[in-house]
């Protein structure tokens, strides 16, 4: 149940960020602001990583 409750939270993170990354493209296109570069370099890379831990999660459950 804890590998389960983990990779749900995993989930929801990943969901979390992938929101964020498109509220921050709809307001670029809405206002034209590319302000906000680092913003969308950061949520890239926090989703980069939770999307790796997802796998390597996935690939540790299967293996048992």
């Amino acid at each position: 149940m804890g590998a389960l409750r983990y990779f749900l939270r995993l989930s929801a993170r990943r969901n979390d960020l992938e929101d964020r990354l498109l509220a921050l493209e709809y307001r670029r296109l809405l206002l034209d602001d590319f302000a906000d570069d680092l913003a969308e370099d950061d949520l890239r890379g926090a989703l980069g990583d939770v999307s790796s831990e997802i796998r390597f999660a996935k690939r540790r459950h299967r293996n048992r």
